[in-house]
């Protein structure tokens, strides 16, 4: 990466495991600014929370009757 600087995303990161994942679409009730439940049952979600939003991917997280969602990179809680 000669001459290039890598800029990182900053925020809380957000993964699901979509082997998990049975797309009841509970975390786009609760977050549906990070996650979307698509025509076709395919979950589009953000990768990173933006701060006023990481009550709302903790919220997600949480209500996941799978457990597929992880937040990951929250100081302060």
């Amino acid at each position: 990466m000669a001459g290039r600087m890598r800029m990182r995303a900053e925020g809380p990161r957000i993964s699901v495991d979509n082997e998990r994942c049975e797309r009841f679409g509970l975390c786009e009730w609760e977050a549906p600014a990070l996650f979307q439940l698509r025509r076709d049952g395919r979950l589009r979600y953000r990768r990173r929370a933006q701060p006023h939003e990481i009550e709302q991917a903790a919220a997600a997280a949480r209500c996941c009757p799978m457990q597929a969602i992880a937040l990951t990179g929250v100081t302060g809680r």
